[in-house]
């Protein structure tokens, strides 16, 4: 099986690292991600200029460029073999409720779900350099055998980590997504004649729901979110029919 590695964080992220060294000893492990970080991308491409790669090793490429453009050169730039799956990851920090609408790693997920191909986002709750990173992929090694690839169809699935020793871990919660609330403030920190440099700000708090992926990775669980991208407000087209 050939699977295509991407993220957020950056080719050279801790987390991608650990992961591929993981899944090479069962899979055929190619990496293409972002040559520095950019978190926050979301589904952002490169569509009015042309995209630096640089091939590191055989099974290893660097963009410059955002998550999705990664995992589209891998499945359409003609640079390696078809791949089987897409796993975007590790993160470093968490992607829960809202967080999956801004954020890069889970958007390489979503990037190979659009194109018809199975997609996971693996995050870890931590923000700094986690001790996890490693039973973290050897679950998501474990994943891989027991689920994914047995669907007829393509998958998206988002996975969050909990920052502890497995051991520690209740188990696993395939859960809905939780609601996030962010409190978003912007500060100044340069004023060169009305030309302002600002930074983002601010917190963020979580809507504690039983079920959720916010509350059930608090309570000391894998979670496992199954997603999709269809955004029909189905609702409002039933109210249109009374």
């Amino acid at each position: 099986m050939n699977i295509l590695l991407t993220n957020d964080d950056g080719i050279h992220a801790k987390g991608l690292q650990v992961l591929k060294k993981v899944l090479s000893e069962s899979y055929t492990v190619y990496a293409i991600a972002p040559d520095k970080e950019r978190s926050g991308c979301s589904n952002a491409i490169q569509i009015r200029k042309s995209i630096k790669v640089e091939q590191i090793d055989e099974f290893t490429y660097s963009v410059d460029g955002f998550t999705a453009d990664c995992v589209n050169i891998g499945l359409h730039g003609g640079l390696i073999p078809p791949v089987d799956i897409v796993i975007s990851g590790i993160n470093h920090g968490p992607n829960l409720g809202d967080d999956i609408y801004f954020s890069g790693t889970v958007a390489g997920a979503r990037t190979a779900y659009i194109f018809g191909v199975s997609g996971i986002a693996l995050s870890i709750d931590c923000y700094e350099e986690s001790d996890y990173f490693y039973d973290a992929s050897l679950f998501l090694l474990e994943l891989l055998k027991d689920y994914p690839l047995h669907s007829k169809e393509p998958l998206f699935l988002n996975v969050n980590y909990p920052d502890m020793p497995r051991s520690e871990i209740k188990g696993i919660q395939y859960t809905r997504l939780g609601k996030r609330f962010y409190r978003d403030s912007y500060r100044i920190v340069q004023n060169n004649n009305n030309i302002f440099d600002m930074e983002l700000d601010g917190t963020i708090e979580n809507d504690e729901r039983a079920g959720s992926d916010v509350t059930e990775l608090r309570n000391g669980y894998i979670v496992v979110t199954p997603l999709t991208i269809d955004a029909t407000d189905y609702n409002f087209i039933e109210r249109l029919k009374i």
